[in-house]
């Protein structure tokens, strides 16, 4: 009798082992799915931080090599520290005023006259 209870009693644990199983299986298949999906967004957002980076670095490149020739030393040395060719005079013009300065008239009516005329 001991025999024949525990052979059903197994019987009726199979199934119920067995959707554990699956149950893991199909958990485990999921969440391979999503890290899948995030390391191709990562991927994804890596290689266009790269082509960033690279453009910038191009353009700094650039900039270094035009920065080390002497038509960049040339115009910094003119326009930021003031200095000339000898030969070469600075010329400063004066600043040009108007000759005909413009009147401000300011209008001394009361804002209920104002609203008053713009109206009527």
């Amino acid at each position: 009798m001991f025999l024949t209870g525990s052979t059903s009693n197994m019987k009726k644990l199979l199934p119920i082992i067995a959707i554990f199983i699956l149950l893991l299986v199909i958990k485990n298949n999921i969440s391979s799915i999503f890290r899948t999906l995030e390391d191709e967004n990562t991927a994804e957002n890596l290689k266009k931080k790269l082509s960033e980076e690279q453009k910038e670095s191009l353009f700094l490149k650039e900039r270094l090599f035009y920065v080390q020739t002497d038509r960049f030393v040339e115009e910094e040395a003119r326009e930021k520290l003031g200095l000339s060719k000898p030969g070469e005079y600075i010329v400063i013009a004066p600043t040009s005023t108007p000759l005909n300065k413009e009147r401000i008239e300011i209008d001394t009516k009361p804002n209920w006259r104002k609203w008053l005329e713009l109206f009527f």
